[in-house]
Order: structure tokens, then C-alpha cells, then sequence
């Protein structure tokens, strides 16, 4: 680089031209890259085929780039046959009645179509099932008949299964299960493959078609098996009522009621929203469905200062009978009140009556409860009477000893069997809650006679009749335990209607 001069006040920079080595090393790269373009270049498919691993040196470049893979021979498709065809035409028939149904406006479902393609039509001998319920006098061979089953099948068919049922009667509402395919004829009856009926869930009865066209029947029996649930509710209204709604059966519920009713005082300490737990074992089959209608084995009852609960318990020498979890029997001479009553509303003593207007004598506690409410027996006994007296309405009275008798009044009906004469079991359900006589609303009037004089029936409360001991005592401790423990971890029933 030279140094600047100076003219017309600016400053010029010169600049020295390269020196040599520059021009040389230009000049080459220049050349490198003129053979670099002008040499050929290799098919894509060249590039992208795999090159065996062997080392650069021994295989030439130019022998690398050169290898093409081969493309395989190209044959063309076979022709369509005349099923393709039929295929075909099937499938654009059935596109075009949905394009019709869709209307003009509607987007084609792609989806749908490819789906159309690829499934092949169903045969139209193909085997179909049908559930039908019987109704109220049906019976089997009118259903058969009903769905146009010939003559001659529908008999040898029902025939088959009055062999299996054993004259035994079909209820309503019974479901059939059938088997049936198409008659290979247009227009002809259907061919009955099989019948199934299940009217108990441990047997299931089965007629089946042969291949000569004869019907043979079989039964199959599930086992049964013993399972274990729980109820767990609060009291809306009554404790049956409540229990029957979260699922338990009415029947197990009686028994709860029933052992209470010898401790415990409905009207006083049973209070609104009371929670209470039941445990029940009920019988199911291997496959799930309910064959034996769930018994009581336990329950508990929160009442307003206490909590109890009642065991079902089988001594080694005796019947089933239900325990405190001390041991004790809650079954007593006489119940402490004779249902599930809602409240007491008239105690025994003197009070303004309320239809006569003037006071007199209540010989009797009146417990109101809704109409229809079950009436048990107080104790075992005889009915001495049975049927409507006077202001009492219709009325039952029991003697269980030579001094001690009962009586019911208001009632709406009597149960059945009840009548003069009659022996009564302790907690039998004798009659329902009613408003019959002189009464203002539906209850029961309830009282108790020693000596043929009306006594306050809350305040006669014999003692416990048993205690266990020894091995049964031992035995009912460890069933307590596993008890207090399932009433908190057993499933819940399902509270759908049962068989």
C-alpha cells in the first residue's frame, strides 16, 4: 500500500494490487471447480440404493454411484368376475338409498361408505335372536304362534318344553329367548332353532332343534353360592318404608323391626334421619343372578342417646334367634310396641276424646303410623276375636296366658288366616294400620289386659329369656366381630327391582 495525496481537499486511499501467490492459488480452485461440474451425476434412485459396507479404497467411486436397483416386473390385474359384479351393485344400491334418505343437502359420510365396500351383505339365511315376554295368560305356543313358527315345530316344540317344566306355570312378564333363521323360501314361516326360558335363576330350560328337525330339551342348574351385602340408609318416613327404598327386601326388614320391638321405644328415642345399617346373605348363581332373596344377619340403629344392634345367632342346641352383642336374647314375653310406629299419639290415661268431645278412660296408647303400616302380635298366642266392634272398628284380641291378653283396633284390614281360634306366633304380622271405628285419622290403638283390667302396655316389659354361654357364647364373640366389621365393608345391595 502506497501513501495518500492530497488534491482538491479529499483524501484518496490506493490500493496495491495482490501479490502473487493469490493469483496462483485463485486460479486452481477456479480449475477444481470447472471438473467438479463437468462431471456426470448418478440417477436419484442410484444415490438412495444401499451400498455395501466395504472399505472406499477398494471399490471405485465410479462403480458406487453407477449401481440401480432392479423394478419388478409389472403384470396387470386379473379381470372382475361376474360376483364382483353382483357385489358391486349391491354396494351402490345401498349408497344411494341413504344418499336419498340423507337428502340432497347432506354430507356423504366417506367413512361410511368404505365401510359399505368392504363389508360384504349379510346372507339371508342368517340365524337372528328375539326376546319376547310373556303377558298375562299367554303361554308359550301363542307366542310361537304369534311370530309364525309352522304348525308342526311349534307343537313338537312345546311339547319338548311342558317335558322339562313339569306342569309348572310360566309367570307374567316371563322372558323367551329364541333362536330363529329365515325360511329358505320367500315368504315362508321362520325356523325355530331354540327356546330359553329361565323362570328360576338357578335353572334354565332349553329346547334345541335337531338336525333331523326334532326338538330335544334340556335343563341346565346353576349352582348357588352365598354372598354377603349390606343396606346402609337414613330414616325417611318409617324404617320399612326407608329400607325398602335403599334396596333391602321387606322381608328382612320385618325381622329388624321385630327384634327391636322388645327394647326399644319407637316414639322416644327413634328419632328423624335416623341412620341405621342391615346386614344380609343372599344366593347367587356362578353367574350373577339372584336365587335366593337375602335374610337378615345383622343390623344397627342409631337412636337418640344409644346405638343397638341386633345378631342372628344359631346355638348348638336351638333355633335362630336374635342377640344382643353381649349375648342376651332380645326376645321378651311381650313386645314393647307392636310396629313400626311414627309417633304415640295418645297415651294410656284419662283425655277429652276427640270425636265424643268429653273425657274419659284411654284404655289403650294409640300410635299413628300411615295407613296400611303392619300390626304384629305382641306375644303368642289365640285370637279371641276378630272383626269389627264398635268403636274399636275393626279389631283383633289375643290371649297368651290366663291372665294376659292384647288387643288391636282401627284397623283398615285383617291379614290372612287371621280369625277366632287361630294360633299366633310372637311377631306376626296379624293385621294393618287403619282408621275403621271412631277414629280421626289412620293408627293404632293398642292395649294390654292383665286380669281383665286395662294396664299401661309401655310399662310391661317381661325379662330376657336366654343367655348364651360355653361355646355358643365363644362362637357368637367372633361372628360379632366379623359382623360389626362387614356392616362398614360389604357392597352396597343395588336397589334394583329382584326376581
Amino acid at each position: 500500500m502506497t501513501g495518500s495525496s492530497h488534491s482538491s481537499g479529499r483524501h484518496r486511499v490506493a490500493i496495491a494490487p495482490p501479490p502473487w501467490p493469490v493469483h496462483c492459488f485463485l486460479l486452481i480452485m477456479a480449475a477444481v471447480c470447472a471438473v467438479i461440474a463437468l462431471r456426470p451425476r448418478p440417477p436419484v434412485a442410484a444415490i438412495e440404493a444401499p451400498i455395501a459396507e466395504a472399505p472406499v479404497a477398494e471399490v471405485p467411486v465410479s462403480e458406487r454411484v453407477q449401481v440401480v436397483p432392479q423394478i419388478a416386473s409389472y403384470e396387470p390385474p386379473s379381470p372382475p368376475t361376474s360376483a364382483d359384479f353382483q357385489l358391486a351393485v349391491a354396494v351402490d344400491e345401498a349408497v344411494g338409498r341413504d344418499v336419498a334418505a340423507a337428502g340432497p343437502d347432506a354430507a356423504v359420510d366417506q367413512d361410511a361408505v368404505a365401510a359399505r365396500q368392504a363389508t360384504p351383505p349379510p346372507a339371508l339365511d342368517e340365524p337372528y335372536d328375539m326376546t319376547v315376554e310373556l303377558q298375562r295368560g299367554d303361554t308359550p305356543a301363542d307366542v310361537l304362534d304369534e311370530i309364525g313358527i309352522a304348525d308342526e315345530d311349534r307343537a313338537a316344540a312345546v311339547v319338548e318344553l311342558d317335558r322339562l317344566l313339569k306342569k309348572q306355570t310360566l309367570a307374567a312378564r316371563e322372558p323367551l329367548r329364541l333362536s330363529l333363521r329365515p325360511s329358505p323360501d320367500a315368504g315362508g314361516a321362520p325356523i325355530l332353532l331354540s327356546l330359553q326360558v329361565r323362570p328360576q335363576a338357578e335353572r334354565e330350560y332349553v329346547v334345541t332343534r335337531q338336525d333331523d328337525g326334532s326338538y330335544d330339551g334340556d335343563v341346565t342348574v346353576y349352582e348357588v353360592q352365598p354372598r354377603i351385602v349390606r343396606v346402609a340408609t337414613h330414616r325417611v318416613g318409617s324404617l320399612l318404608a326407608s329400607g325398602v327404598r335403599a334396596g333391602a327386601p321387606a322381608e328382612a326388614l320385618h325381622e329388624f323391626i321385630r327384634a327391636l320391638s322388645y327394647d326399644v321405644d319407637f316414639e322416644r328415642e327413634l328419632k328423624p334421619n335416623a341412620p341405621y345399617a342391615l346386614l344380609l346373605e343372599e344366593g347367587v348363581t356362578t353367574d350373577g343372578r339372584v336365587a335366593r332373596r337375602a335374610r337378615l344377619l345383622a343390623g344397627e340403629l342409631q337412636l337418640a342417646k344409644r346405638k343397638v344392634m341386633v345378631v342372628a345367632f344359631t346355638p348348638a342346641h336351638g333355633s335362630r334367634q336374635f342377640y344382643t352383642p353381649d349375648g342376651n336374647s332380645v326376645v321378651r314375653a311381650f313386645l314393647r310396641t307392636p310396629m313400626d310406629a311414627s309417633h304415640i299419639s295418645s297415651r294410656f290415661g284419662m283425655r277429652r276424646h276427640p270425636i265424643l268431645g268429653y273425657s274419659r278412660m284411654h284404655a289403650g296408647v294409640d300410635f299413628a303410623a300411615p295407613k296400611g303400616t303392619p300390626i304384629l302380635a305382641a306375644g303368642r298366642g289365640v285370637v279371641v276375636q276378630a272383626g269389627y266392634y264398635g268403636g274399636y272398628g275393626l279389631y283383633v284380641e289375643l290371649r297368651h296366658t290366663a291372665t294376659i291378653a292384647t288387643a288391636y283396633g282401627h284397623m283398615s284390614r285383617l291379614a290372612r288366616g287371621i280369625r277366632p281360634g287361630v294360633h299366633v306366633r310372637q311377631g306376626q304380622v296379624i293385621g294393618y294400620v287403619g282408621s275403621t271405628g271412631l277414629a280421626t285419622g289412620p293408627h293404632l290403638h293398642y292395649e294390654f289386659h292383665r286380669r281383665g283390667r286395662p294396664v299401661n302396655p309401655l310399662t310391661q316389659r317381661a325379662s330376657i329369656r336366654r343367655h348364651l354361654t360355653g361355646r355358643d357364647m365363644k362362637r357368637f364373640s367372633a361372628l360379632v366381630r366379623e359382623y360389626r366389621v362387614q356392616l362398614r365393608k360389604a357392597p352396597l345391595i343395588e336397589a334394583a327391582a329382584r326376581r
